[in-house]
């Protein structure tokens, strides 16, 4: 018997059908996770809007971001995930569930690519358990089920860690290039992926030095190819907003840069059980190669971004990228925490047959480390059945109440009215359209997201306050914008004072101002 238990362990050719089966459920079961009911759970956010914002321009012909026009990268929005959003809405609509289902998909491609680059470096069992734990991991399945751009970087992070495991096992350049070209091809879908260049050259640079100008050539060349167009188009608004993100990046002092690092750290160290555990499992990793490329790639963009943003609450999308490195920790822990489990309830039977000791052993600690994954799971399960409940609920819309307000204001403004709404829901709208910041950078005040010197030509049509035939307060104004911009705490007590509330559906409310 204990044979035949040796047997099943090791890599027959049927053995590999089984782990293929495994593979088959593990991503089948990702994509349920991400995919099921995933227009109406969780709520709507900002960010989806602005994104199906400039979809919606791109389908019209135009580069154009509500208000704004010329360039989006001062909304900090890149071309790639944009452009494709908009083949994606030419096939299924320009919709959040079109949205959505684009970013479910990049999360369950993750889960394949990720078993297979760790597959290549450690074999089938380590990648069949980091492909699971990233396919039940609860935050990477509520972030893949909202539609933020960062999901895109994930398959292109690991593609980056598969390329340069290649290169750091056996020197080839054609695994560098692969690195190279993936992080240069997410910096032209977000500028987070920049972040992932400095680990790049740290590890080249105790490969090979001489490989490092090529390799930064490769990664520069994206950008450069999209900073030439739009040069070459409007080069006046792209100096203006390159100038306005690198300016917002690195304006904080160094003091609060390592404050917040210090803080970014303690609250994923603290708060985040899984955060811990990846990060503890990617140093038990047994493959140099792999554990030190993905440590590198973990913690040098937490280090970066940690100075000057939140990675957690509202922010902890930032995460997103990072997600499938932690899988590999978590595949490992849990690998090494089953053996230990084994071994030791195994060394502490006393019954004579070794074969019975090591099934019994198995069979324990199978149940001490499946059940609260089994728990998770089951809970994870009724969310995405029911409703998705998230830390950023206070900033979040109901779709149904969206619709029915886009609905009323279809059929009751013309246009060239102006609106002035939150971008989770302002894309929606047929007639002009602009966010309470922009009416506030208009009118020259700063926002977070906005400078106060923006040019008059960027704007496609006047967004001030005063030009606004109707207003849509929903929870993003009254809970973020009214707490953080001034310009939209005054121009909200405006409208709830002195305007007529014309329709209401849920937390959203449209106002119109008086003849």
């Amino acid at each position: 018997m204990f044979q035949i238990v040796q047997r099943i362990s090791q890599r027959g050719h049927w053995s590999r059908w089984v782990y293929a089966a495994a593979l088959i459920g593990i991503v089948l079961l990702a994509a349920v996770l991400r995919l099921h009911r995933v227009e109406q759970t969780p709520g709507w956010f900002s960010d989806e809007g602005t994104h199906l914002a400039i979809a919606r321009s791109l389908l019209a012909g135009r580069v154009q971001y509500l208000a704004l026009n010329q360039s989006t990268l001062l909304a900090a929005r890149l071309p790639l995930f944009e452009i494709l959003l908009t083949g994606s809405a030419q096939v299924g609509g320009l919709s959040i569930g079109t949205l959505r289902t684009l970013t479910g998909l990049l999360g369950t491609v993750s889960v394949a690519l990720l078993y297979r680059v760790v597959r290549a470096a450690t074999g089938r069992r380590i990648a069949l358990l980091a492909a699971l734990m990233l396919a039940i991991d609860p935050q990477a399945v509520l972030y893949n089920r909202l539609g933020f751009s960062y999901n895109l970087l994930a398959p292109l992070v690991l593609l980056a860690l598969w390329g340069l495991v290649t290169y750091r096992q056996g020197g080839t350049r054609s695994g560098l290039a692969l690195a190279a070209g993936a992080i240069g091809i997410g910096c032209v879908s977000d500028v987070m992926m920049s972040a992932f260049a400095l680990p790049l050259l740290v590890l080249v640079l105790r490969t090979r030095p001489r490989d490092a100008w090529w390799s930064i050539g490769l990664m520069v060349l994206p950008f450069a190819i999209y900073a030439g167009l739009m040069l070459a188009d409007a080069p006046d608004a792209f100096w203006f907003d390159l100038s306005y993100t690198l300016t917002r990046l690195g304006g904080k002092p160094l003091s609060d840069q390592l404050r917040g690092l210090a803080l970014n750290y303690t609250i994923l160290l603290t708060q985040d059980a899984w955060f811990l555990a990846g990060l503890i499992g990617l140093f038990l990793v047994p493959v140099r190669a792999l554990r030190n490329s993905a440590l590198l790639l973990l913690l040098v963009p937490i280090a970066v971004l940690g100075r000057t943003v939140a990675l957690y609450n509202l922010s902890a999308y930032y995460l997103i990228p990072l997600l499938p490195l932690l899988a590999i920790g978590l595949g490992t822990f849990l690998d090494r925490a089953f053996e230990f489990v084994r071994t030791t309830i195994e060394a502490s039977w006393t019954t004579s047959s070794a074969a019975v000791r090591m099934l019994l052993s198995i069979g324990a600690a199978s149940l001490l480390i499946v059940t609260p994954l089994s728990i998770s799971l089951d809970d994870t399960l009724r969310k995405v059945e029911t409703v998705y409940p998230t830390d950023i609920d206070p900033f979040l819309i109901d779709p149904a109440s969206a619709q029915q307000v886009a609905d009323y204001l279809n059929t009751h403004s013309q246009g060239d009215d102006l609106i002035i709404a939150s971008p989770a829901i302002a894309w929606m709208f047929t007639a002009h359209v602009a966010d309470f910041q922009m009416s506030a950078a208009a009118a020259g005040q700063a926002t977070p997201h906005l400078p106060a010197n923006i040019p008059a030509d960027r704007w496609a049509f006047d967004p001030h306050f005063d030009q606004a035939q109707y207003a849509v307060v929903d929870p993003l104004w009254r809970n973020w914008g009214a707490v953080h911009i001034p310009a939209a705490a005054a121009m909200l007590a405006e409208i709830e004072g002195r305007w007529s509330l014309v329709y209401e559906s849920g937390t959203i409310q449209v106002y119109r101002r008086p003849r």
